[in-house]
């Protein structure tokens, strides 16, 4: 994914937060930028925009991303625009996200709502809409 390469454009303005694999966290964290989690974090992720839990890592909260790509473990609930479970990831909580994908061997263990509000609610063809319209009309 490029997260943190040697060649990151730093000067974007785009904040990076990592808890390491020798890391505990416990506690809200409230992420403007980007975090990956290679280590445990005990609590509650907020208003991240991209959210990476490594291979090795671990929170124990609800997370709330506009992306979240899980490699490793969360316990908890997820709402995110995008979430992706790789391979060797396990979730256990609610998932809410607009798109998600599932790799092979990826776990979850909870209710998915997959897709957004408005899509539930519009009509399949837009044929539909205008014959209602004018039926009220009448």
């Amino acid at each position: 994914m490029g997260f943190l390469k040697k060649d990151s454009d730093f000067s974007s303005g785009e904040h990076f937060s990592v808890v390491s694999a020798e890391c505990y966290f416990q506690g809200t964290l409230s992420v403007q930028g980007s975090l990956r989690v290679d280590g445990t974090l005990e609590g509650s992720v907020d208003n991240a925009r991209h959210v990476i839990v490594g291979t090795d890592g671990k929170i124990v909260g609800d997370v709330t991303a506009e992306i979240v790509v899980c490699g490793g473990v969360i316990e908890g609930n997820v709402c995110a625009d995008m979430l992706e479970v790789l391979a060797a990831a396990s979730i256990k909580g609610d998932i809410r996200a607009k798109k998600m994908i599932v790799e092979e061997g990826g776990r979850i263990e909870g209710q998915c709502v997959i897709g957004g509000a408005e899509e539930e609610e519009a009509p399949s063809d837009p044929k539909e809409k205008t014959k209602e319209t004018t039926k009220n009309e009448k």
